[in-house]
């Protein structure tokens, strides 16, 4: 037998087939038991606490539903056994009157007092009403009306009777008065109530009888399902606190792992985590998040100044392999590249300018010499240099000549001669290798200023090689450090002023040989003109002494 569930039925098993899994449902199917079982196993594995906490709320609603029932019926069980003993208080006051009424009229007779006849009426005057009130609770419990016609004439036979009695009294006639007492009326009357009583009596102690046995069904209901909830609810409770409690400890464990797992992946405040407060943890997460979502964001602007809030260098260590370390190695990086992009870009530029000054100066070497100095001093942010060049025009005085100097924006031309091998200058000529001297002695050098005169922090010599042989020197002196990248611009500088000196060294050289050989050529070229002209004055004296000769002979 297949279950055929079209329409909205078949959407709410097709929830259920998800869960029991898509096994085809038959009555016939042996594994059907199996399925079902294993579907309950996981139901109450995932939802065991909710299950046993919405039956212990369940079986508190049907108990407080209960308990509520039962104080509605014991207050009508009461409100009814209150009815019933008034409708019997009621119904005794027949006969109590009727006997108050027999000893108040005959002891009227016997002394003739009239207080006596005012408790008769007071009496009399009661019985109405007792009556009335007969008259209207009595059919609701199930005696008709009907059933106290005769009391009801009895009473007022009765009475007629009482009242002719105590106005004979009055009168004077006792004898008769006494008559109408002695037939015991009162005994008929009497009669009739009990013939009522047997009618009201039974009835009451039925309905007496009934409210209590309703009252008693339900308090043994309540007191049954108290013992059911008793049963099931110690057992649901102690489940549900096992439950908790294992659900608990997860949770703490998961909140530990997730600790663990933010400090290792993220950052590690090197804080110690409240566990009793679980939104410290998820704050502190989501607050890791944003630091390294706002830190990534700060790099991806170019801002490589960020910092990643609450970070110490006591906290470096600890989160070294994690994304914040990470992060700021990433960082680090980054700067160091951008940094290094912006010297070269700066090493770049200062090449460009040098290169530019040889272009515009490569025929004038003092004006080369002179515009190089001054812009190295001013780029290098330094305050005081010069250059020196190798004069070689004597091949047997050669000597380090210094052909330019530039010190706090205002040239010096300063004639100096430095020997080769002599002093600090002419031995880095000779070794060819530059020098970074950090402490200068006070003797060696002063840079001049407003101020006064200063020894410089930082002296540094860079010799200038063409194909390994040195052909100058520069010298700068700095308040400040030369940092490598400055170094290794003055490096490639001097490559590019060391080719320019030697070329236009060379270009001088060579029009000064070409000058001297055109000198010599004119020279020659006189002298030819010279000794052409002493030729012919030569032949025109010999041509006049040849002349002469003949004359004589």
């Amino acid at each position: 037998m297949n279950f055929s569930t079209p329409g909205a039925a078949g959407k709410k098993l097709g929830v259920f087939n998800q869960i029991i899994g898509s096994q085809e449902i038959t009555f016939d199917n042996p594994n059907f038991k199996d399925v079902m079982n294993q579907s309950l196993r996981n139901l109450f594995r995932k939802h065991g606490a909710k299950v046993a906490l919405y039956l212990v709320i369940g079986l508190i609603l049907i108990d407080t539903l209960l308990t509520f029932r039962y104080k509605m019926e014991m207050n009508q069980n009461v409100d009814a056994q209150n009815k019933l003993n008034e409708i019997a208080e009621h119904k005794g006051t027949i006969i109590s009157d009727l006997n108050n009424i027999d000893m108040s009229l005959r002891g009227f007779l016997l002394v003739g007092n009239e207080a006596f006849v005012g408790t008769y009426e007071k009496i009399k005057s009661h019985n109405g009403p007792t009556m009335a009130y007969l008259e209207a609770n009595l059919p609701p419990i199930g005696i008709p009306v009907t059933s106290l016609s005769n009391m009801k004439k009895m009473l007022s036979q009765y009475f007629d009777l009482m009242d002719e009695a105590i106005s004979l009294t009055r009168a004077g006639n006792k004898d008769a008065a006494l008559k109408i007492i002695k037939e015991d009326h009162g005994t008929q009357v009497w009669e009739t109530y009990m013939a009522l009583s047997g009618i009201v009596d039974p009835v009451i102690q039925e309905k007496k009888a009934e409210a209590q046995n309703s009252y008693n069904t339900l308090l043994n209901m309540s007191l049954i399902f108290q013992f059911i909830l008793f049963g099931i609810g110690v057992p649901v409770l102690i489940y549900t606190i096992i439950n908790l409690t294992r659900t608990q400890t997860k949770r703490a464990n998961l909140f530990t792992l997730l600790d663990q797992q933010n400090r290792k992946l993220i950052f590690d405040s090197n804080h110690p985590t409240d566990f009793d407060d679980e939104n410290y943890v998820i704050n502190d997460i989501i607050t890791n998040l944003n630091k390294s979502a706002n830190f990534i964001k700060g790099i991806a602007q170019g801002n490589y100044e960020v910092k990643w809030e609450g970070f110490s260098n006591a906290d470096s260590e600890i989160n070294k392999h994690n994304i914040s370390g990470e992060l700021l190695l990433m960082r680090e990086g980054m700067k160091r590249r951008q940094e290094e992009s912006v010297r070269q870009q700066w090493v770049s530029e200062g090449l460009n300018k040098v290169a530019e000054i040889i272009r515009d100066y490569q025929t004038n070497f003092e004006m080369l010499c002179q515009h190089t100095l001054s812009f190295m001093i001013k780029y290098l942010q330094a305050q005081q240099g010069g250059l020196f060049v190798l004069n070689d025009e004597n091949e047997e005085d050669k000597y380090i000549e210094l052909v330019s100097c530039y010190a706090f924006d205002k040239k010096k031309y300063v004639t100096k001669r430095v020997e080769i091998g002599e002093g600090v200058l002419g031995q880095i000529f000779l070794e060819g290798e530059p020098v970074y001297l950090t402490e200068v002695p006070k003797d060696y050098v002063t840079i001049t200023s407003g101020l006064g005169e200063l020894t410089p922090t930082v002296l540094t010599v860079y010799p200038m090689k063409q194909n390994q042989t040195v052909v100058a020197l520069i010298e700068i002196a700095s308040f400040t450090q030369i940092d490598q990248f400055s170094r290794d611009f003055l490096a490639s500088a001097c490559k590019s002023i060391a080719a320019s000196i030697i070329a236009l060294q060379s270009s001088v050289k060579t029009k000064i040989l070409l000058e001297k050989a055109q000198q010599q050529t004119e020279e020659l070229r006189s002298q030819e003109e010279e000794m052409r002209q002493n030729m012919e004055e030569l032949e025109a004296t010999q041509e006049e002494m040849r002349r002469r000769e003949i004359a004589v002979k």
